[in-house]
This record gives C-alpha cells, structure tokens and sequence, in this order.
C-alpha cells in the first residue's frame, strides 16, 4: 500500500503570536491545519485543543468509519472550546478553522469548517479541493467576485463555520480517489489571501517546500500567521 507523507510548517509571520497550528500522522493518513480565532491565549488555545482533539483520535476501518471519527472530534473540540469561553472568557469569541485529509488505501476525504483550504496537484495544475464558508466565497461562486478582488474585499475574513463558533458544528465534506493527484496542499488563509491559485500551482510545479511557500506568501505582504502541508507519496 502506498504510504503517503507530509511535510508541514508554519510561521507566526508579522502577527505577536502564532494561532496557526498543523498535524501530520503519516502512518495513519491524516493531516490538518488549523487556524485560530479570537486573539492571543483564545485563539492559539482553541487551535490547540481542535489539534490534540485529532491527535488522540484512534483511526481504523473504513473510510466511513474515519470520517465520522474525525467528525465526532472535532464536534468534541467544539464543544469544549465553548465551554472554556463560558467559563473563563465570559463567552469572549474564541473558535478555529481546520481542514483536514484523510487517505486510506486509493481514497481519499477532506473535512473542512471555514477558510482553511486543501488543493490537489495533478503534476502541472492545482485544483481547489474545498469552497470557503465566507460571504465572499458566495459572491465568487455567483460570478460577482473575481478571486482577485475577494483576496482584498474588506470583508475577506468574515467566515460562518469555525469550530466553536456556534452550538451547532456544520462540516462539510467531500470523498474522492486518489489516483489523479500526485500532491496535495493544505493551507490557512494567512498564505492563500495573498497568493492566488496560479500562484501557488507554480511555486508546486517549481518543487516549492512548505517552507518556499510560506517564504513567498510573507514576501507577498500577509499580514497573517502563515501555515502549509504538502503531502506526497
């Protein structure tokens, strides 16, 4: 069975602390990134506790079977970051977006909840794997936006699905066959909104590590906490 790999990274980038956070268990076929809302102390804590939620997760089975594993730790951070904000931030706003893909055998999944992104790479494009739960992401999906001008609409950071932004955790998934892809990408928005898809598809096609990636999202002017996982076989 081929062993698929990642290699990960990130970067606190221009901001005071790092609310980025990334996971890769190559021998069980899951990485993610996760990316923190709410400041300092509530945003890296609850991007901590979506990572430790999925790190301590036991994987097997079927693909079915991981996926609602993973759905039901990540309904668990939730819950529990919730629970912290009530009782130590007098309910201050404290979540996290996450992406995360699992391969097992030749198929694979993405569960995802807001801006966080995983893209493919077929060896000469890349393909966008998951839609943003933004506002923004709609006015682009309905022909309004161009992705240019929704990397610097003012309301650009607005999402509506975050873990432990709200009672009810709404994931979306998608399941696909991996026989297409070479690569993959996961990334927070700190690189994705300030290098565009064609951006990225040739920093892939140069062979770009995660590091690379990072360097040229920061040179690109993010102002944000920066993270990456390619994963390769």
């Amino acid at each position: 069975m081929t062993i698929w790999r990642g290699q990960g990274r990130t970067h606190t980038g221009r901001r005071p602390a790092n609310e980025d956070t990334l996971l890769c268990r190559d021998g069980d076929g899951l990485w993610a990134v996760i990316d923190g809302m709410g400041g300092h102390d509530a945003g890296d804590l609850a991007a901590t506790m979506v990572r430790e939620s999925l790190g301590s997760l036991p994987l097997g089975g079927t693909m079915a079977h991981r996926l609602r594993a993973v759905d039901a730790a990540l309904q668990n951070a939730n819950h529990a970051i919730r629970h912290h904000a009530a009782m130590h931030l007098r309910s201050k706003p404290m979540g996290a977006t996450v992406v995360v893909l699992l391969i097992h055998g030749e198929e694979a999944a993405v569960l995802w909840a807001g801006d966080a992104r995983l893209y493919g790479f077929d060896g000469s494009a890349l393909a966008p794997l998951t839609r943003d739960h933004t506002p923004v992401q709609a006015l682009v999906d309905a022909g309004e936006l161009t992705e240019e001008q929704a990397m610097t609409h003012p309301r650009a950071h607005v999402i509506y699905q975050a873990v432990g932004n709200g009672e009810n955790l709404n994931l979306e998934q998608a399941r696909f066959p991996v026989t297409h892809w070479q690569q993959f990408l996961l990334t927070t928005d700190g690189v994705h909104s300030v290098l565009t898809i064609q951006a990225l598809g040739q920093l892939m096609r140069d062979g770009a590590s995660e590091s690379g990636i990072l360097k040229a999202a920061l040179n690109a002017g993010s102002r944000d906490n920066v993270t990456a996982i390619k994963v390769a076989r």
